[in-house]
């Protein structure tokens, strides 16, 4: 479900470093049908003829005119890096292209990669990047497989936790999401003996001499002779003839 939202957004952030692999990821991002332009400003362009061999693409290996120029066609675009397009335009030249790729109906995605191993922490760079992008994908410090992803949509933020998987053999790719399990409060049981200060519970101890004690009247009940004897007492007012004469019905 993350990898179809990610291809879905227009404009995503790779944040890498010198020892992570987002081939994988990358390939999985641009759409089949797609004219691919590449700017191929950091690896060689050998090395993205053989990546996009089967694909109709265009490779840059410098900030040209004609790699400016609006696309005829539907076309995704692929920026390796930025970090140098920076470097070689300034970081205000290379905001304004960026941001023509963006306006371009023709242009369906623009792919960033940024190398945080060469910037400075929270760069300006990094935060203006962080800004104009849809999506984010930062590789995690220790983890080669693991992405944190964020995606921009509807005015939300959505982030995730997710661990790469990729096949070289079949050219599988799968994105799988970490679940973090929420731990929920204990609740404690309320009883009535935790709400006094003396005891009004019994043990099974207590509960088993109760059990036991006779009085003296259950021998009569349980051989069914149980009766009930009432003895008028002087105070009573006992009328056999009417005794609801007291009553004016």
């Amino acid at each position: 479900m993350t990898l179809f939202k990610l291809k879905a957004t227009t404009t995503i952030l790779i944040e890498e470093d010198y020892n992570k692999n987002a081939l994988p990821l990358l390939q999985n991002l641009v759409q089949d049908d797609y004219m691919l332009n590449i700017f191929c400003l950091e690896q060689p362009v050998a090395l993205w003829q053989g990546i996009f061999k089967e694909k109709r693409c265009q490779f840059f290996d410098e900030i040209c005119r004609e790699a400016l120029d609006k696309p005829k066609e539907k076309t995704t675009i692929i920026i390796d890096s930025v970090n140098q397009m920076s470097l070689l335009l300034g970081w205000n030249n290379c905001l304004k292209i960026i941001k023509n790729f963006q306006h371009d109906s023709n242009v369906s995605k623009v792919i960033i990669i940024l190398h945080k191993d060469c910037i400075l922490l929270n760069s300006k760079l990094q935060i203006h990047l962080n800004h104009i992008a849809h999506a984010i994908v930062t590789f995690d410090g220790k983890k080669n497989d693991k992405l944190y992803i964020q995606i921009k949509k509807a005015g939300k933020l959505l982030r995730s936790e997710e661990i790469m998987s990729y096949d070289s053999r079949t050219c599988y790719f799968k994105l799988s999401p970490i679940v973090k399990l929420s731990k929920k409060d204990e609740v404690e049981k309320v009883t009535p003996g935790s709400l006094t200060t003396f005891k009004i519970e019994t043990d099974q101890i207590s509960q088993l001499e109760k059990n036991k004690l006779q009085l003296p009247y259950m021998s009569k009940i349980n051989e069914g002779q149980g009766r009930v004897f009432y003895e008028p007492d002087a105070v009573d007012d006992w009328d056999d003839e009417d005794p609801d004469d007291d009553l004016d019905i």
